[in-house]
């Protein structure tokens, strides 16, 4: 049974029981990000910040593995944040109206297009910005986002329909749960929309990664994946 569409706090909410689940099925894109983070952590690097965090398993699993001691989740949704494992540091808050603590990370994470559940441009540079802002000097920013014009992922009759459309890349968001069907609205991006965004909001791109969102498998072609950026602050 469908329901409202919903904020996407508030359907995370809802989705929090089976969030395990959902990660599953994409567990070899998952991986395959979490990988190329790892690769490239500065050396030197001591602390991480997650911002749109889920269960908290992926921030704490990279930076276990990557040698880091200092980790900070950020988590809006309440039936999220009650997954995150005991003794983690958390903070209630949405990217786009992050506040300012005067801490600095080494990483900062933002995955699994949690960019996409942020409503407008306005409010996503704003997410952007604060990104910047909590990167250290000599930090690494990691996102990746929903390729509006994922071939392989959508079909060339879906991508087509979206070349030809004037929408500004917002779809809807479903997910089946025990409760019922959870709706929400997520945005899309294309690589072109990126080019600008991120200069706007004050950030260089390092690197640009297409994976493959069903293997993780690294694509040449833009439009044969989703979108994983290396990013740091202008300012640095």
């Amino acid at each position: 049974m469908r329901g409202p569409v919903l904020d996407a706090v508030a359907a995370y909410d809802l989705v929090a029981p089976g969030y395990r689940e959902l990660s599953e099925r994409r567990r070899g894109y998952l991986d395959a990000v979490d990988a190329e983070i790892i690769r490239r952590v500065p050396q030197g690097a001591a602390s991480l910040i997650d911002v749109g965090a889920g269960d908290g398993r992926r921030a704490l699993a990279i930076a276990e593995r990557a040698g880091l001691s200092r980790v900070v989740l950020v988590e809006p949704s309440t039936g999220m944040r009650e997954l995150i494992p005991a003794g983690s540091e958390v903070w209630d808050e949405r990217i786009e109206s992050l506040s300012n603590s005067g801490r600095k990370f080494d990483v900062v994470l933002c995955l699994w297009n949690v960019l996409g559940h942020v409503p407008g441009r306005v409010l996503r540079v704003s997410a952007l910005k604060n990104l910047a802002r909590v990167c250290s000097a000599g930090g690494l920013i990691f996102l990746d986002v929903i390729n509006r014009y994922n071939v392989v992922e959508c079909g060339i009759e879906v991508v087509a329909r979206r070349l030809l459309s004037s929408g500004d890349g917002d779809v809807p968001v479903r997910w089946k749960t025990s409760a019922g069907e959870v709706e929400t609205v997520g945005h899309v991006f294309s690589a072109k929309e990126m080019t600008t965004l991120l200069p706007e909001a004050g950030l260089v791109k390092v690197e640009q990664i297409v994976l493959n969102y069903e293997t993780g498998r690294r694509e040449v072609c833009t439009v044969a994946g989703n979108l994983l950026y290396v990013l740091k602050s202008a300012a640095r």
